[in-house]
This record gives C-alpha cells, sequence and structure tokens, in this order.
C-alpha cells in the first residue's frame, strides 16, 4: 500500500511535531472505527481523542486554506440536524436535546478541521477491518462462551447488527475495488466477511435486509466508472461470500425470516392480539404514527405530544398498549415525521442524501486522482456512499438516531471518511502539479 508523506507543516510549528500531531490524528480515527463495537462505548474513545485533537489542532495552527463547497454543505447540513435533535418542538426552551447538539457541533468542527489536514487512507482502510474483525470477536464470545441466543455487543442487538453490517460492507468494497496486492485483499476481504456474520448472529433482520441494495450499490459505482470488469468481478465475489456467510446461519436465517412471516399474518389477523410479538409491534407503531402524522403532517406533535397522543389512542381503546414501552415509532422516517413534522422530514432525508450525493463516485471526481490512485478513491469514496446508504436502509425498522450509537457513529464516520476523500484527491493535485 502506498504511503502519503506526512501533512506539510504550518508556519513557523517543528516538521517533526505537525508529524506526531498528523500521526495522532490518524491513530484516533483508525480507534474510532476499530474499537466501534468491541469495547463499552468502544465508539466514544476514538471521537473523543479526534475532537480533542481537533480543538487543540484548531487552536494552535488553525489552517488557511479555504474550505472546499462540499465541506461547507456537510458542515451546516451537520450543525442544522444537531440543532434540529436538540429542540423538543413543543418545549422551545427545553435543554434535555442540547448534549445531542453539542456532540453534532464537535463532529462538525472535525469535518471541517479534518478536511484540511486529511486522514492517511491506511488509517481509514485498516480500521474499518479491524472493526469487522472485533465485531465478530464479541460476538463468538457472546454466543459461544457466555451462550447468549442474540449477541448484541455492548449496545443493543439491532444498533450493533447495523453497525456491524456496514463495517463488513465497507471493508468488502475497499478490498474488491481499491486493487491492493493479492494478500491486502484477500485479507480485507476476510476481515470485512467478519462484520457481515456478525449481524447474522445478532439475529437484526432490518440490517440484512440492506443487503441488496448495499451490494447494488457497489456494482453500479463501479460499472458507470468503466469499471465494467470489476464490477462484474466484485458482484459475483460478494454473492459468493454472501453465500459462504450465510450457510453457517442458514437454519437461523431460515427461522427468523419464517418467524417475520408468520408474525406480519397473525398482526393482520388480530392486530389487537398480535401487537406484542416483534414485527407485530413494528405494525402496530407504523399504523399509529402514520395516523397521528395525518393530522398534524407539518408541524408534528413534539417530543413530548408525541407520547400523549399515544397515550390518549391507547385509553380510547385505539391503539394497544403495548406501544408506549417505545418512545419511537420503530421507523426513522415515520418517527422524525410524527415528532418534527414536515420540516424535520425534510432535514432527515436531506441527511441521507447529501453525503451520499457527495460522496459519490463519478468520473469527473475520480479524475482529481492520478491514474495509480484512481482506484483508492473509487473504494474510499463507495465506502463512504454506502455509509448513508445503510442507514437509509436501517431506519426503516429502527430508529438509529434515537441511540447515541447511532448518532456517534454516523456523524464521526461522515467525518473521518471526507478527511481520507479530501486527502486522497489532495496529494493527488499536488503530484500532478509537480508532474
Amino acid at each position: 500500500m502506498n504511503v502519503p508523506t506526512p501533512v506539510t507543516p504550518q508556519p513557523g510549528q517543528p516538521g517533526k511535531r505537525a508529524a506526531v500531531f498528523a500521526y495522532a490524528l490518524d491513530a484516533a480515527c483508525f480507534a474510532f472505527f476499530a474499537l466501534s463495537l468491541c469495547v463499552p462505548s468502544g465508539y466514544s474513545y476514538g471521537s473523543t481523542a479526534l475532537a480533542l485533537l481537533t480543538l487543540a489542532g484548531s487552536i494552535a495552527a488553525r489552517p488557511k486554506d479555504p474550505a472546499r463547497r462540499e465541506t461547507l454543505v456537510l458542515l451546516g447540513l451537520m450543525l442544522v440536524l444537531g440543532l434540529l435533535w436538540s429542540l423538543s418542538f413543543d418545549r422551545w426552551f427545553s435543554a434535555a436535546g442540547w448534549g445531542y447538539g453539542a456532540k453534532y457541533a464537535l463532529a462538525a468542527l472535525c469535518l471541517w478541521y479534518l478536511s484540511k489536514t486529511g486522514i492517511r487512507l491506511r488509517a481509514i482502510v485498516w480500521g474499518l477491518a479491524l472493526g469487522s474483525v472485533g465485531a465478530l470477536a464479541i460476538a463468538a464470545y457472546q454466543a459461544g462462551v457466555l451462550k447468549m441466543p442474540r449477541v448484541s455487543g455492548f449496545t443493543n442487538a439491532i444498533q450493533y447488527g447495523g453497525i456491524a453490517m456496514y463495517l463488513g460492507f465497507a471493508t468488502l468494497s475497499l478490498a474488491l475495488l481499491g486493487r491492493w496486492s493479492k494478500s491486502q485483499t484477500i485479507a480485507l476481504g476476510l476481515m470485512g466477511t467478519c462484520g457481515i456474520y456478525a449481524s447474522f448472529l445478532s439475529d437484526s433482520r432490518g440490517s440484512w435486509v440492506v443487503i441488496p441494495l448495499l451490494i447494488a450499490a457497489i456494482w453500479l459505482m463501479a460499472w458507470l466508472n468503466g469499471y465494467k470488469r470489476l464490477a462484474s468481478m466484485t458482484a459475483a465475489a460478494m454473492l459468493m461470500l454472501g453465500l459462504i456467510v450465510a450457510i453457517p446461519a442458514y437454519q437461523k436465517l431460515e427461522q427468523r425470516s419464517a418467524e417475520a412471516s408468520r408474525e406480519v399474518s397473525q398482526y393482520l389477523q388480530d392486530p389487537q392480539k398480535y401487537a406484542v410479538t416483534s414485527v407485530g409491534q413494528r405494525l402496530e407503531q407504523w399504523r399509529l404514527a402514520i395516523h397521528l402524522i395525518e393530522q398534524r403532517p407539518f408541524s408534528g406533535w413534539g417530543l413530548a405530544g408525541y407520547p400523549a397522543a399515544k397515550q390518549q389512542m391507547v385509553d380510547q381503546g385505539l391503539a394497544h398498549p403495548s406501544v408506549m414501552e417505545y418512545g419511537h415509532a420503530h421507523n426513522e422516517i415515520l418517527d422524525m415525521w410524527v415528532k418534527r413534522g414536515l420540516p424535520g422530514l425534510i432535514l432527515l432525508l436531506a441527511f441521507y442524501a447529501v453525503p451520499a450525493a457527495i460522496f459519490w463516485p463519478t468520473q469527473r471526481r475520480l479524475a482529481c486522482a492520478d491514474a495509480a490512485q484512481r482506484s483508492r478513491l473509487l473504494a474510499l469514496r463507495a465506502a463512504a456512499t454506502l455509509l448513508p446508504l445503510a442507514y437509509f436502509g436501517f431506519g426503516w425498522t429502527q430508529v438509529f438516531f434515537a441511540h447515541n450509537s447511532g448518532n456517534m457513529f454516523y456523524i464521526f464516520s461522515l467525518a473521518v471518511l471526507w478527511g481520507g476523500i479530501c486527502r486522497l484527491e489532495t496529494r493527488s493535485a499536488i503530484t500532478k502539479t509537480q508532474s
């Protein structure tokens, strides 16, 4: 793997100190992915180190170069979403959600700073890969030693399964599109498979349904950029790896799929009786959320108004009491719409679509890299694009942003991945200029 040279020191800053600081940033980003699931609050260690280093770097030697237009768009979107999560929409001066706002502000600062300094590609690649392996390690321990029927790492099983699935597919996309050496490709492929298998062990059906979407996206990104042979090989390799992973878990997959089908049928026959099942609970929450959205489509009900409206419907016998067990609608889009109205829904959809549009590899964007680095840039942009696509898919059966793990992993991943893309493109542009 080609190793980029250290970031150029700022004027008046000793070269050795600047190089050490750059490697510290790389280490923080590596730790963010590598520790995300295998230790309690693993995503917090790397993100905290990254935030502290960014604050120190911004004070000591603030980068002078103007920010890219895409950076400003991502920065603005992140700050607006942080403000959105902080407001209750029915108690405007409540400080209950300002913790989320502070985290989004720090992530936005990290995104801005990393877009200037950059992150080495190897820190991202091997951080994702080891994060995928770490997910399987804790899953194997919980399933094999603790005999847990459903592994969950150190968060809930749904959050764990979704993040593990992303780590696995991001690593696989890097392995198959990056044109590494044969040994590196095999190693990354096997490590990516670990994350996917860990997700299967979590029994999180909501993460399994995004697999066709992610495979199709990887194939399309390669195909549209002229890598048609590579696209076909990638799709075939992913299907083969999928079979390898699925075969050991086939019995569990079949059991969970049959269980979901049965619960849907039962709920449709008798909603009041079967609203307590896993799928029935989701269907009941969705039905109730849609009913409330029809009453207040623009303004929403607010964080306090939503549970109060649910309780009223339960008291009237219009909803099953089990809906009060959860503070969200078990669907990201419906939950945002029913609580924060149409403006919140538009911002949420933008939080998926805008990063995906900025990260998506196009021939013009890949031309920013020299020929030797073009496949690496394709692989990195592909891995980054999978993040909002995966979250969009996860959100159909789970409110990922209702959990700290879902917020922290998403916003700091955006910052790290964009920092890696900016560095790769910037250094390629410098190489072109010098040649």
